[in-house]
Order: structure tokens, then sequence, then C-alpha cells
């Protein structure tokens, strides 16, 4: 698909403090607003009766830095924005569920650049031996810097079986590797684990997964290279932590957030951010409930940050998810309302952002309570901030700079 020109902003008013600006209309309406973390703001136009679902995006950045313009052309009337923190690609996934073994997805490159393809996973998985992909559950979609992963379950009378599959970026090559064998029929508590992906060590990702129990209570963790090869594999104790049990739920805009996907019963979230292990949850001080944050030194682990929890409500479900950020760890709680949180890695005191909702197109919101209820960006020394109330409109789009 051929990009457009650079897009021309409109300085129509300017201060000291604050610098407005409109990007001009389209042919369609605007109709929505998303955060691509660590790039920009991502405005989406269409065709609102959907006779043509082609879609034109609008990349908006920090100030003097270059926006540009692309169209993609989906096929459903919904498709599903995948991204993390800084990540090269993001994706527009079709559908999140296999379809006929496949998943149609649109890859999107920082720099403005789309590519589609039509992934089958039917043979990467005959690979592993007897998997049928209709036979799979999927409990994750992540973006990682080498690749696009994806998470399943297989249940058969004797084995539950954690599979990962891994598309490769640049070449679109997919691998399909077991992260976990547990027998179904055990007791032992690591066969009843849930694994997940707790984040990146350079180029590979770790998985982990709780472990209740034992002398070995805490989280074991392997890590796999992007073709899916072991690297190594060890397990974190839990001793210094407090953590009452919450379910963990996916957060921000990955697979298991879209999909509603949870695990109950988990004292405590594993995440690799920062080149350091952490965990997070919710500690209770009487009768107040707090999620704090811990990061391991040796095999103890150090509390680094606090924030307290007005939603937690003892009668309530408790769900909590994170999200890794550049500046610390966001999180998700979720007990008598939802809540965002966020932990940096410099300050022990965290900041409560107010209401957020589990599958957020917007993770800079959490770093700031300011500009209720608007779309934030962080950038270097600015936010960029807008009301969705403007939606939509086939009128010019109104942003705002705003010293930090």
């Amino acid at each position: 698909m051929k990009k457009s020109l650079i897009i021309l902003f409109v300085l129509f008013s300017i201060s000291i403090y604050a610098q407005n600006f409109e990007i001009p209309g389209l042919k369609q309406p605007y109709y929505d607003i998303l955060e691509w973390k660590g790039i920009g703001a991502l405005t989406l136009s269409r065709d609102p009766t959907l006779t043509q679902k082609q879609v034109d995006l609008t990349m908006v950045s920090g100030a003097g830095e270059s926006s540009w313009q692309q169209v993609y052309n989906p096929i459903a009337k919904e498709t599903f924005f995948i991204s993390e923190d800084g990540g090269k690609y993001a994706y527009f996934l079709e559908n999140l569920e296999l379809k006929d073994n496949k998943v149609f997805v649109h890859q999107l490159s920082a720099a403005g650049n789309i590519k589609v393809m039509n992934l089958n996973f039917l043979t990467p998985l005959k690979r592993l031996g007897s998997f049928s992909p209709s036979d799979l559950y999927l409990t994750d979609i992540i973006t990682t810097e080498k690749a696009l992963l994806w998470m399943f379950r297989h249940k058969d009378k004797e084995k539950l079986t954690t599979i990962a599959v891994s598309m490769t970026h640049h070449n679109f090559n997919m691998y399909a590797f077991v992260v976990s064998e547990n027998i179904v029929s055990s007791s032992k508590i690591e066969d009843q684990i849930s694994w997940y992906v707790a984040g990146e060590k350079g180029e590979n990702c770790l998985f982990a997964a709780r472990l209740h129990a034992g002398k070995e209570a805490g989280w074991k963790v392997k890590e796999f290279n992007p073709k899916g090869i072991l690297v190594s594999e060890q397990v974190l104790e839990q001793t210094g932590t407090n953590f009452i049990a919450h379910t963990r739920v996916g957060f921000g805009r990955r697979g298991s957030a879209l999909l509603k996907r949870s695990e109950p019963n988990e004292k405590g979230t594993l995440v690799y951010a920062n080149g350091a292990y952490y965990v997070g949850g919710i500690e209770m001080n009487g009768t107040t409930a707090n999620l704090i944050s811990y990061k391991i030194d040796g095999k103890k682990w150090n509390k680094v940050c606090e924030s307290v929890c007005a939603v937690y409500n003892a009668k309530k479900e408790l769900e909590v998810g994170c999200f890794r950020m550049e500046e610390g760890i966001g999180w998700y709680v979720n007990s008598a309302r939802s809540e965002g949180h966020f932990h940096s890695f410099t300050s022990g005191t965290g900041i409560v952002s107010g209401s957020i909702d589990q599958a957020t197109s917007n993770p800079s919101r959490l770093l700031t309570a300011e500009f209720p209820s608007k779309f934030v960006v962080e950038l270097d020394t600015k936010w960029l901030v807008f009301d969705t109330k403007q939606f939509p409109t086939k009128s010019s789009l109104i942003f705002e700079y705003k010293q930090k």
C-alpha cells in the first residue's frame, strides 16, 4: 500500500504552557483513537455505514516529529489492535480465535508501513505432534521485540499441554513449541499451574507460572528464544510477600484482555521488566488494601512501590492485571470497580489514576491523574491531550500539547 505525504498540522493557538493544533478532516469521519505506547496516538476514520471497510490511520506524535497517514482494508467489521510499549510493530487482527486454522493479520510498523498476511497454524502445530488447532484453547496474544506470540492450552485425558506459537515480525516465519506438559490426574502442585508471558529478556521470552505450596512455593520461570528453544529455567521463591489471592487477568492491548481470559487464585503476579523480576499484588494492612510491588535481590523480595486501593471490597472478586511500560509497571485492579495504578521503577509511591478499562487503548492514562476523562499520551516534556467527545466527526480533530 502506498503511504501518503506527511500530514501538515495547522497551529491555531500557542501559549507558553499549551500548544493547540488540529489535523484536517478526511473524506470519512474520524471515529476512534488508539495509543501505540512509545510511538504516539493513532486516529481512525472510515465509512460509518461500512459499505467500504477501508480504515484511514493517522499517526500523531511529538511536536517537531513527522507523522504519517496510512490505510488498511479489513475484511471484518471489527479488528483487534494488539501492541506493547515501544514495540517496533503493532497488529490489527481480523480474528482473535483461530478460524479454519488461520488468523488474518495487518502488521503495522512504527514507520507507518503495512503488511498483510493470512497465517496458517496447522503446519507448525503438526511439527509438535497430533495437535489439532480446533482442539486448542487460546489464552493470550502478545507482541514481543522479535515476534507476535500466541499461547494455547491443549487438554486430553492424560496431559494439559501449554503451547506457544511464535511468528517473527520480519519474515512471518512461525514456530510452535511446548512450554510445559502437566499430568491432569496429578495432585502435585507443579501439575496444577497456569503459564503466562512474564516479560522479555533480550530477544528471549520469559514464561512464568505460580507455584502455590510446598518448599518451592513461588514462581517457576522458563526462558525460550524466538524459535522456541528452551534456554533456561528456574524457581523464584515467594519469601517476604504476603499477598491475598487474586484472579490474574489480561490488561492492555493483548489477547487475554480482549478475550477476558482469567486465572483464579494467584498470590502475586510475576513480571520481568527493566532487567529485573518484580511481583505485585494486594496485601492487607488492617482493613486497608494496598497494591504492593516487590523487586527481587538475590533470593529476597524487597518492597519498591505501594499505592492504596480504594476499590477493594472483600465481598467482591478481586482481579489484578499488569502492563509493562518503559517508565514502570501499570496495574489494573478490579473489585467493586476498576482502578488504574502505576508503579514507577524509581519512586516508592504509586500513582492512582482512577477508573480504567481492562482492554485499555490508552496506557499513558496510568501515568497521571491529571486531565480526567481525556485521552493522554506521554511525550518527553509534554502531554498530548485529546477529548474523545469530538468523535464521530468529519471535521478537524483538535489536540493540545501541555507542559508537564
